[in-house]
């Protein structure tokens, strides 16, 4: 009776330990499932690692720009030849006593007139 209930009690011992390892396990799986795939996880980080190099790129750029900018505004304020020069190229315009050639590119043209008869 007394080796009966020995095998008995190991047999209980064995199977409260499978229960904890199986359920240690599942407890486990669920948890690093969770840490990769959650909206917390890892593959979320890593993605918006990834989106803010793609802004940090971006602001510099900007920043660049913007210091260009402002030189030019600088330029603008201080050099009327500037100007002057400004008002030639892009708006297309001439002192009193000038001429202005205005040349279009032929392909440019055909294009046009291909459009316009359609």
């Amino acid at each position: 009776m007394n080796n009966l209930l020995r095998t008995q009690i190991i047999k209980e011992r064995k199977n409260r330990s499978r229960v904890f390892v199986f359920l240690f396990t599942i407890a486990f799986v669920l948890i690093m499932f969770d840490l990769v795939f959650d909206d917390m996880g890892v593959l979320r980080y890593m993605k918006l690692k990834q989106e803010e190099k793609v802004l940090e790129t971006s602001i510099s750029d900007m920043e660049k720009s913007i210091v260009k900018l402002k030189e030019e505004i600088g330029v603008i304020r201080s050099d009327p030849f500037y100007i002057e020069k400004q008002a030639r190229e892009d708006l297309g315009l001439a002192k009193p006593d000038e001429y202005t050639f205005k040349f279009e590119n032929p392909e440019a043209s055909k294009e046009k007139n291909k459009k316009q008869t359609k």
